[in-house]
């Protein structure tokens, strides 16, 4: 072992004094600037023609598909040239965050399943601005909506000719006040045109006739009114006045008559009866008429002097006198009444 020792010992001193000698001498100071110069202009090429790589591959990147699953509102960077700093430096483009612009960018965390992205349900949609779709939308709900409920018609019913009656009969009383007797003369009849058994607008057309002087005018009138309403007294009334005015007192008194059942037989009917029936010399239907008429109504002298008359013209001449004070008691009488009074009283 220790022949083996010493030859590997000779071997390696031999190596090391070959490689001491092929050792060039160092180099002199001065010459190591240039190199250290050399190298650092080789070191600053690299990285500026690395960065240039980068920012190529950079600027062939495909822009981000957006998504329409998940969005989200990221920022815009905004590039903006900065000045050359150096002539060696070619100007370069550095991305500098300027204005937040909301953009709609993917975030998915690993690859889509296309088969299934197409299944699975998209996400409801953004909401919109109204305008003019989302107006026809609108009016074509409420159109659906009044189409379904049940429509209501208001059509203005036309009146009834009693109710076109009526109008025309108040519109007469206001020309009759007003003195406007032709005008609501000419109401009247329309009215009675429309609805002939309106007895107030026959009632108000006969007297206006028959103030006019157009008696024959107002007698037709009536007896219409009669023949037609033949319960209503009024028309009895009149008609018996309009023919004793003219000497038909007969026909006077068979008007009444025929009218005595009817509604509206007062204490003037029975009165204007019994006046009637003394001059037709029916002086006990007369004093029956007279006191029926006294007992609803028993002021008017003039009636007290009509009864007074039937009774003495049946000889009962102490009920005749009684009948006679009663009337100047009432103290209503005309001249020419008090007079004969005083007379039949003095006897």
């Amino acid at each position: 072992m220790s022949i083996i020792n010493q030859t590997l010992r000779a071997l390696d001193a031999r190596q090391t004094d070959r490689a001491s000698r092929r050792t060039p001498p160092p180099p002199p100071v001065w010459a190591k600037r240039p190199r250290t110069r050399l190298w650092g202009s080789v070191a600053l090429l690299s990285s500026l023609a690395g960065l240039a790589i980068w920012l190529a591959a950079e600027r062939r990147q495909p822009p981000p598909v957006e998504s329409e699953r998940h969005v989200a509102m990221q920022p815009v960077a905004v590039s903006a040239p900065m000045p050359h700093t150096s002539p060696a430096v070619p100007p370069t483009q550095i991305s500098v965050k300027t204005s937040a612009v909301p953009v709609v960018a993917e975030h998915q965390a690993g690859p889509v399943d296309e088969k299934k992205d197409k299944q699975r349900p998209g996400p409801a949609a953004p909401p919109e601005l109204p305008g003019p779709a989302v107006a026809v939308a609108t009016a074509d709900v409420s159109d659906h909506a009044v189409a379904q409920q049940p429509v209501i018609r208001k059509e203005a019913s036309q009146p009834t000719p009693r109710e076109a009656a009526d109008e025309r009969y108040r519109k007469a009383l206001t020309f009759i006040r007003a003195g406007q007797a032709d005008r609501a003369r000419v109401l009247l009849e329309e009215a009675l045109a429309l609805s002939p058994e309106h007895v107030a607008a026959r009632e108000a057309l006969a007297a206006l006739l028959s103030d006019a002087g157009r008696n024959q005018e107002a007698e037709k009138v009536l007896r219409i009114g009669r023949a037609a309403s033949p319960e209503h007294a009024w028309f009895a009334l009149s008609l018996a006045r309009l023919l004793a005015a003219r000497g038909d007192t007969e026909g006077a008194v068979a008007s009444l008559q025929s009218g005595m059942g009817g509604h509206g037989v007062d204490a003037d009917y029975h009165a204007t009866f019994a006046a009637l029936l003394v001059q037709l010399k029916q002086y006990p239907d007369a004093v029956r008429q007279y006191k029926q008429a006294l007992e609803m109504q028993p002021g008017p002298g003039t009636w007290w002097v009509g009864l007074g008359l039937a009774l003495a013209a049946q000889g009962k001449n102490d009920e005749a006198r009684s009948a006679y004070r009663r009337a100047r008691m009432a103290g209503n009488l005309p001249d020419t009444l008090e007079e004969f009074v005083r007379a039949k009283l003095a006897d």
